[in-house]
């Protein structure tokens, strides 16, 4: 009877374990199940990631454009020739008797290497350098065009394109200043 037991005791822990059929099985849905939520855990890295440039892109460009809209709304001079030389704008006297020069054109940044929106300021008569800095980098095209020729106030369009990720960010703007005479 002692026996009988330690043997039923035997095949009991015997029948207890799993074999290696059920553990192949039970790794291999692990796996699967391991690659699915690993999938699913790249995906939305990548989403965040585009989704990230996007969003930075686009703060990028609306702050230059309500930088650009700002100065060239008092404007009391505006020329445009190209993206190049850029987009000149003379403002009025300060409370100093001193009118700055803007100028808004496109470059290399050196820093990056890659195309930038440069903010040139100069004291008018002086042309005292103040700054010449990128205000915006990553830069794919920059336009200014005249939106209603021989027409006074005149108005322009300007027009901002950034490479971002996935797709290129593009903002346009119409802009009048208040203070061009004719």
């Amino acid at each position: 009877m002692k026996m009988n037991c330690k043997l039923d005791a035997l095949k009991k822990r015997r029948r207890a374990g799993y074999t290696l059929v059920e553990l192949m099985m039970a790794l291999s849905i692990f796996s699967f199940c391991a690659t699915a939520v690993s999938s699913l855990m790249f995906a939305t890295y990548e989403t965040n990631k585009h989704v990230q440039g996007m969003t930075t892109a686009t703060s990028a460009s609306e702050i230059t454009l309500r930088r650009i809209i700002e100065v060239t709304r008092s404007a009391t001079d505006l020329q445009y020739v190209n993206s190049s030389t850029g987009l000149y704008v003379q403002t009025p006297p300060d409370s100093s008797n001193l009118s700055y020069i803007f100028i808004y054109y496109v470059a290399t940044n050196p820093k990056t290497g890659k195309p930038a929106l440069y903010e040139k300021i100069e004291t008018a008569g002086l042309l005292t350098l103040i700054q010449d800095n990128p205000i915006v980098d990553d830069i794919r095209t920059f336009t200014v065009t005249r939106s209603n020729p021989g027409v006074f106030p005149e108005s322009y369009t300007v027009n901002l394109v950034l490479n971002a990720t996935p797709v290129p960010i593009s903002r346009t703007v119409r802009i009048t200043s208040r203070n061009l005479t004719s």
